[in-house]
């Protein structure tokens, strides 16, 4: 069913960035709030008075899609009163990261100097990178570093290079005129840095973005789906607000809980570019169509047994597919 009086594309494009702007919290994000805010009040403590207490940190740890980096992001745009690294701003408590590719100490480092506003002038060793890293973390006042897809410093590297990545991480928390916490966030792979120190492993407070399963999280689903329908101004045929449907969306985006939002809204968006008052399966089904390109039989909103799709091959999500791409950058 369509009508003709809704709005036209370019609204219809506002709505939908409107939607996507929306940040779904769930525990995960409600736990890396108060874990961050209550490292942030310590800092901020041990600085005023002077103190050389070591820094702590967390780690957000989930697989790709799980909504890791929308996380991280919704954390720090949105806090009240956190200082970023801003142009003609001499503090900035946080210092902000995405492990560039190739991952090494000193890319990582030479990148780190750019955003403090201190460019390296001549190459320089990893080690002299660092040390001036150090020196200007203090002088912007910096409090925290974050490093997303941290991970990628870490695996396949040889044993001296891990040990490099470790040490370096712990002398910026043990710092004793500076000490900078750490806030990490990546895949699984970045559990196995962790635990291969102890100290890393007792200053970071890990927190699990785990998957999603009907059993566990099939109310949420569907309280967020309805309340995205809602917002988008559609009315939701009987058979999308069914178990059947929802188990069904649940698996199309990997029992991942960043990839159902991202199916959710993918099924929305067909339904408001189509101008119809209802959203329905069918318009899930056209967006997992046009994302995959798959046939029907492969279409876990079409097909009958649907658990039986792999669903992350289909889309691409699994990295195995292509060994130039890292997860966690797909």
């Amino acid at each position: 069913m369509t009508n003709d009086s809704r709005p036209q594309p370019e609204a219809v494009d506002i709505q939908i960035a409107r939607l996507r702007d929306l940040f779904v919290a769930h525990h995960a994000s409600d736990e890396l709030r108060l874990s961050f805010d209550r490292r942030l009040r310590e800092r901020r403590a041990a600085t005023q008075l002077g103190s050389r207490i070591k820094a702590r940190g967390l780690a957000l740890v989930g697989a790709s899609g799980s909504g890791k980096t929308t996380a991280m992001d919704r954390l720090f745009d949105t806090h009240p009163d956190l200082i970023l690294a801003e142009e003609g701003r001499e503090t900035a408590e946080v210092l902000r990261l995405q492990v560039p590719s190739p991952a090494s100490l000193k890319n990582v480092g030479t990148e780190l100097l750019h955003g403090l506003g201190y460019p390296l002038s001549r190459d320089k060793s990893a080690a002299i990178i660092w040390t001036q890293v150090r020196q200007f973390l203090r002088a912007r006042k910096t409090l925290f570093l974050h490093l997303d897809e941290a991970q990628d410093l870490y695996v396949s590297k040889g044993v001296k290079a891990r040990n490099d990545v470790v040490n370096t991480l712990k002398s910026l928390m043990n710092d004793r005129d500076w000490p900078v916490g750490l806030v990490l966030s990546g895949t699984h792979d970045l559990l196995e840095m962790i635990n291969s120190d102890a100290q890393l492993r007792r200053r970071l407070h890990v927190i699990h973005l785990n998957p999603v399963s009907w059993a566990s999280h099939g109310a949420d689903v569907s309280q967020i789906l309805a309340g995205l329908i809602a917002k988008a101004g559609l009315r939701p045929t009987e058979q999308v607000q069914l178990d059947e449907f929802l188990k069904r969306l649940i698996h199309a985006g990997g029992n991942e809980f960043g990839l159902i939002i991202e199916m959710s809204l993918g099924g929305i968006e067909e339904a408001l570019y189509s101008k119809d008052l209802q959203l329905t399966v069918e318009h899930f089904a056209a967006s997992f169509r046009r994302k995959t390109g798959c046939i029907p039989a492969f279409n876990p909103f079409l097909a009958e047994d649907f658990q039986r799709i792999d669903v992350r091959k289909i889309i691409g999500w699994d990295a195995s597919l292509d060994p130039s791409l890292p997860e966690g950058h797909q």
